[in-house]
């Protein structure tokens, strides 16, 4: 099994232009916080996004926030407390339910699910 690892979005974008061009498909992972839901994927290759971390626009007057999918919720989540807000949701922390470490949720996680 290959797994790429990509640091920036062009190499992901590389990497999903190639899966394509072989027809192969490619487990996309965070943090993997939520691998322990459901039947294994059955894929040769990870496409892991942990290394896109990152928030890169942040308006707290607006209430605008963008951040890269393998930014941990934690980040984001202590970024909003020193403004004053918080999230309009609780997202679930499935670390502890599955046996695994608490707080691993990524942003990309929570909007993939």
């Amino acid at each position: 099994m290959t797994t790429f690892t990509p640091s920036s979005s062009a190499e992901v974008l590389s990497t999903i232009q190639w899966a394509a061009a072989e027809e192969t498909p490619l487990e996309l992972l965070g943090h993997g916080s939520k691998r322990g839901i459901g039947r294994p994927l059955q894929t040769g290759h990870t496409l892991d996004l942990s290394k896109l971390t990152g928030v890169t626009l942040y308006e707290p007057a607006e209430l605008v926030l963008s951040a890269k999918a393998g930014t941990p919720l934690a980040v984001i989540e202590t970024l909003l407390v020193e403004h004053g807000q918080q999230f309009a949701f609780e997202p679930m922390d499935y670390g502890p339910l599955l046996g695994g470490e608490p707080g691993r949720g990524t942003i990309g996680g929570v909007l993939a699910s």
